[in-house]
Parts: C-alpha cells; sequence; structure tokens
C-alpha cells in the first residue's frame, strides 16, 4: 500500500479521514494509532453521568463507523472504491448492535488480532471480547484501569491471555 489508489483521494474517504484526524491513511498501524486515543477519549463510559454523554455518545459512534470504513478500504486496497452504501456512516445510536450481551456497550476495534473488539460497561465492570468466530466472552469485575491497560496493548491477544483470562470470572456467548 505504498501510494493512495485513486479512490483514497475521494470525499468519502476524505470525511472518514477527517473524523480520526488524518489527511490520509495507507496501513493499518497509522488507522489504529488515531483510532485508538480518540476513542480513549471519546468512550461513553468516561462521560457518563456527565452533561458531555450525549456528545462522547455520538463521537465515539462517528469513530468507530469511520475506523470501519477505512480499515475495509485499507483491507480492500484493490484500486476500487469500497461500496459506500454498506459503510456509509449511521446516525448516532445510544445502543449498539454489535452482538454484545450487553446492549447498552459499545464496541471498541482492537484489530489486527484474534480479537475483534471489545466492550466495557463501567455499571457492572463486565467487559467484553469478541473473537474472530464471533464466540463473545464477558469478564465480570473487571477494574476500569484493567480495560485501559488493554486498550493501550500493543496486543490485545497477549494482554487478555496474561492478565484477563483466569483472574476474572467469565462466561462465553455467541453472537
Amino acid at each position: 500500500m505504498a501510494e493512495a489508489s485513486s479512490w483514497q483521494n475521494g470525499a468519502a474517504f476524505a470525511a472518514q479521514c477527517a473524523v480520526l484526524g488524518l489527511r490520509t491513511v495507507r496501513t493499518v498501524d497509522e488507522l489504529n494509532a488515531a483510532y485508538r486515543p480518540l476513542i480513549l477519549q471519546w468512550h461513553p463510559d468516561r462521560h457518563h453521568g456527565q452533561a458531555t454523554h450525549a456528545v462522547a455518545v455520538a463521537r465515539a459512534t462517528a469513530i468507530n463507523t469511520a475506523y470501519a470504513y477505512l480499515l475495509a478500504a485499507l483491507e480492500r486496497d484493490d484500486g476500487h472504491a469500497p461500496a459506500e452504501p454498506a459503510m456509509a456512516p449511521r446516525p448516532a445510536r445510544p445502543v449498539s448492535r454489535d452482538g454484545f450481551p450487553d446492549p447498552s456497550v459499545l464496541e471498541i476495534f482492537v484489530k489486527p488480532s484474534n480479537i475483534i473488539s471489545v466492550g466495557y460497561n463501567s455499571t457492572t465492570a463486565d467487559l467484553f471480547v469478541k473473537y474472530l468466530g464471533h464466540r463473545i466472552y464477558r469478564y465480570r469485575g473487571v477494574p476500569p484501569t484493567v480495560v485501559e491497560a488493554l486498550l493501550r496493548a500493543p496486543s490485545a491477544s497477549i494482554f487478555v491471555s496474561e492478565h484477563v483470562d483466569r483472574h476474572y470470572e467469565s462466561e462465553m456467548h455467541r453472537a
């Protein structure tokens, strides 16, 4: 992906880059470097009970939409624009529809990894981890500091294996 494909100069691509504070993006590593600090800053749990909560929900949703759009574009970098109707930004919604058993949990992508995404409910201290194959594990009683360390870890899979599995009660769900 040394050179930008022609569709990467399009308005939709530029708009999604702008959501993440980027002019352009050429690698998944660049995308992740922009995504992670923003989703940490705007995650609704960090704004719970504050006047900024509704703004955080909308902003986090836009950040996730931009990430998904740009990731699909980078993974599909064959010179054709991604199908816009399938990846067009969706309106902000307070409830995620990404398969977590707790609908109030916002999905945070952690690719590349065998973990697709994580979610956290700060009220119940439940951490959700969605693996490839759509297995979802719910870990109970996980402190927010562990979740923040997970989101900053270079490898989500290694972090979960070393610091979450066998340390917290868990149960498996199917998405």
